[in-house]
């Protein structure tokens, strides 16, 4: 997908971001504090949340690590930012991860970042390498870097070619890794897990808003067609029960010999 692409789906997307994840308030809160527990993070840290959104994740961090500086809210679309709540513990910053890693965008911060969170966003980026080296780049000499992102074969509920599509456009998770050491970084990756539950309605919508940007792929024709298959597939369950997997990739700076 083209970064014009990009742009046009969470613009479109956007005043109903928030919405497609809040019918579970738990799910939030349970994300936020594993990004927290693998970051480690204290309240004196400086964190970036790298392609933020509408920081509906970044409020969570907020809320439950009471920072003492605003968390730097990243996002390259104006509409997510829009979206960012106004807060003393947040701050939106209009860039996109290669615009920051680049040094293209300055940060209003001048000095390093203690924390980096890069959440579900990775694979819109095409330098990967070179974004990840520049994002280490900013880090401090106890800086961590958190990529969180979906393996290439997820178990949402969704139709046979945008699982196909899925697998073809998604970065596998060691690559990413071993992108992350290349960076100068002591990496690894680990797994979470987080329940969902969901009304089938309440699903179907979010297919047809394109809640994954691997829905763009389709035209109107195809995506009505596949959530024809979903509806027959699912029709047997008012609410949709499967386990969210995601891989926590993270760098920590070396210390110094």
């Amino acid at each position: 997908m083209t970064t014009d692409r990009i742009s046009e789906h969470y613009d479109r997307l956007a005043a109903s971001y928030d919405e497609h994840w809040t019918y579970d308030p738990e799910y939030v809160r349970a994300f936020s504090r594993a990004i927290t527990g693998a970051l480690r993070l204290h309240p004196a840290d400086a964190i970036a949340d790298i392609g933020c959104g509408t920081g509906l994740y970044t409020r969570q961090l907020a809320e439950d690590l009471q920072p003492l500086r605003p968390i730097l809210c990243v996002d390259p679309v104006p509409a997510m930012l829009d979206r960012v709540p106004a807060s003393p513990a947040l701050r939106p910053v209009l860039a996109s991860a290669e615009d920051v890693a680049s040094g293209h965008v300055s940060l209003p911060d001048p000095g390093p970042l203690d924390a980096v969170v890069v959440k579900e966003s990775l694979h819109h980026v095409s330098d990967r390498a070179g974004t990840l080296r520049g994002l280490a780049g900013l880090l401090s000499d106890h800086g961590r870097l958190l990529v969180v992102m979906l393996p290439r074969t997820i178990p949402h509920p969704l139709f046979a070619a945008a699982h196909e599509r899925f697998e073809q456009l998604q970065p596998d998770p060691d690559d990413v890794r071993d992108l992350v050491a290349a960076a100068g970084l002591r990496a690894s990756v680990s797994y979470r897990t987080f329940h969902v539950a969901i009304d089938r309605e309440r699903y179907v919508r979010m297919l047809e808003s394109r809640y994954m940007s691997v829905l763009d792929e389709f035209s109107a024709d195809e995506l009505a067609e596949g959530i024809a298959q979903f509806r027959h597939a699912y029709r047997e369950e008012p609410v949709l029960r499967f386990d969210d997997h995601f891989a926590f990739v993270t760098g920590w700076v070396r210390p110094a010999s």
